[in-house]
């Protein structure tokens, strides 16, 4: 229980966060060690899949930001035994999970028995890591005007954060936020011709 919920971490050294815009593991493999501020981060869910002899298997859900071998660490610190990460995999990032992933064997295959045609249908929407962000399609007028750079009015806008746009024909165009006086202020295009 110590360690779900928001905890603190101490990044390692072997990190690429930057102290003086150096990543903390040039300096590590120079030798140094250095000062590093705790992180909160989120363990959503902490699960022993299996425990034989001195291995340990774990799965994992978190935030961004969370350090799996020092989580690790600081769990055999806690049972007096030390511990260390023998194998890592990420089975999801955001949205997406090892059961969408494809093969280079399998795209390779696919390509040598149908061309690039057969290949796009592995291919994902732009906007599908975004799904879980407000949608708002807008005018042909203000899609204009919005892949210009201005800022527009939509209506059912959220009354702040970031939303994914499409244009007046279902088109995702890019991802824009909504700006105090409620306009939506572009923040990434994307044109399709």
């Amino acid at each position: 229980p110590d360690f779900r919920g928001e905890i603190s971490q101490i990044p390692p050294m072997y990190s690429a966060l930057k102290r003086d815009g150096q990543p903390l593991y040039k300096l590590a493999r120079a030798g140094e060690v250095v000062e590093r501020e705790p992180r909160s981060v989120t363990i959503a869910r902490l699960e022993l899949l299996e425990c034989e002899a001195d291995t340990a298997r774990l799965s994992v859900d978190c935030t961004k930001g969370t350090y799996i071998r020092t989580l690790v660490e600081d769990i055999g610190e806690k049972l007096g035994c030390g511990a260390y990460v023998a194998e890592l995999r990420r089975t999801q990032a955001g949205p997406f999970s090892l059961a969408q992933t494809v093969t280079l064997e399998e795209l390779e295959q696919v390509h040598a028995d149908g061309g690039n045609e057969a290949v796009d249908r592995f291919l994902m929407p732009s906007d599908s890591g975004l799904l879980h962000w407000p949608l708002l399609q807008f005018s042909e007028h203000s899609s204009f005007y919005w892949l210009h750079g201005q800022p527009v009015r939509a209506p059912d806008a959220p009354q702040f954060g970031m939303v994914r746009v499409q244009d007046h024909e279902g088109r995702f165009i890019g991802i824009g936020e909504v700006s105090e006086d409620g306009r939506i202020a572009p923040r990434r295009l994307i044109r399709s011709e």
